[in-house]
């Protein structure tokens, strides 16, 4: 930034003078077992543990094994990069394959991985939390699992992804799970996957991934449930995306105004998409962005209030994601709601 970014805040925020632990809301992990199970499958998704290929989606290969040797490591290891960077808590979350199993296998592996977090947060009270892991295409069987994690485990909010192969959040069918979400005052973190557009192929891994994909299939998601009317039918629902907010600071006001021109009775939404921004349905985390122009456009658009760390633990630098927040242009009280003063507002 040329200038110190002004805080543009939304609503109430903590004092300057309490002191926040600091919270990693996007630290991923895998549980060995599922690694284990997916090298023995010969559809998708499998992994090849002699040449490394994992294999997401038809057509795209990812090298994953030196990310899959980090994210399954035991969390006693995690610890030591939490201390060195001074990051209090690790809100642990599995990252994408089990939603994309046939059903005994999503059901067995969200439910052993979310045991798996639960015994860590026992053996680590002060320094792990949970996020769930659901069998979401299941709608009965993710709605008992949740309910599960909030009421049993003490999970903070359910971690999904932008898509389920040929399925989205957005679909008729996820509608009850939005209701028990509500319900049970958990959010939901969207995050990234392969995105299943069909001009998303033909470039290999990284065009329908981190460079572009991702981006675009969290903020279609996203977009499409506000304008499907979500947060009207469920007002206090919140939804959690990383990345600074994917590409919505940007696009916001544009969507607001050419929204605002035609009437289309196909949009249900009751409000501006920007007016469910401002009433905090949409959080962001600014996992996987360390960038100070996007910081200072999401800090604008959405406030200070409404912004947490996350480090997207494994998949980059924990290191530079922790600097990139405390070197940025902004007051020291700013700082201490991103690493944990919102965290605490919001979630305790």
């Amino acid at each position: 930034m040329t200038q110190k970014a002004k805080c543009f805040c939304s609503g109430s925020t903590q004092s300057s003078k309490k002191e926040f632990k600091k919270y990693d809301l996007e630290h991923h992990f895998y549980l060995p077992e599922l690694i284990d199970y997916l090298s023995t499958r010969t559809e998708i998704p499998y992994y090849d543990k002699e040449t490394g290929i994992f294999w997401l989606r038809e057509g795209i290969e990812m090298n994953g094994k030196f990310l899959l040797n980090y994210l399954t490591r035991p969390f006693e290891e995690h610890l030591k990069d939490l201390d060195e960077k001074g990051i209090d808590v690790a809100v642990l979350s599995t990252s994408a394959v089990i939603e994309d199993l046939p059903h005994d296998e999503a059901v067995y592996f969200a439910r052993k991985t979310n045991d798996a977090v639960a015994q860590i947060m026992k053996q680590f009270p002060d320094r792990a939390m949970g996020s769930a892991a659901l069998p979401t295409p299941y709608v009965n069987d993710a709605i008992e699992e949740l309910e599960r994690c909030v009421n049993e485990l003490g999970f903070k909010y359910w971690h999904t992804h932008s898509n389920y192969i040929d399925e989205h959040l957005f679909d008729a069918k996820f509608e009850p799970l939005l209701a028990k979400a509500e319900e049970l005052n958990c959010a939901i973190y969207i995050h990234p996957t392969l995105s299943d557009d069909a001009d998303m192929k033909g470039l290999g891994y990284l065009y329908p991934a981190a460079a572009i994909g991702f981006g675009q299939d969290v903020m279609k998601t996203v977009i499409r449930l506000i304008m499907d009317g979500t947060f009207d039918r469920h007002p206090n629902l919140k939804i959690i995306i990383g990345h600074l907010g994917e590409y919505m600071p940007f696009v916001l006001d544009r969507l607001d105004n050419r929204l605002s021109c035609i009437p289309e009775p196909a949009i249900k939404m009751k409000h501006p998409v920007s007016y469910y921004v401002k009433n905090g349905n949409i959080l962001v985390t600014t996992s996987g962005n360390a960038s100070n122009e996007a910081f200072e456009c999401a800090m604008k658009v959405f406030g200070i209030d409404k912004i947490m760390f996350g480090s997207d633990y494994g998949y980059e630098s924990f290191s530079d994601q922790v600097d990139f927040v405390q070197n940025l242009d902004i007051s020291q009280e700013e700082k201490d709601l991103v690493f944990g003063g919102n965290f605490e507002r919001i979630f305790k």
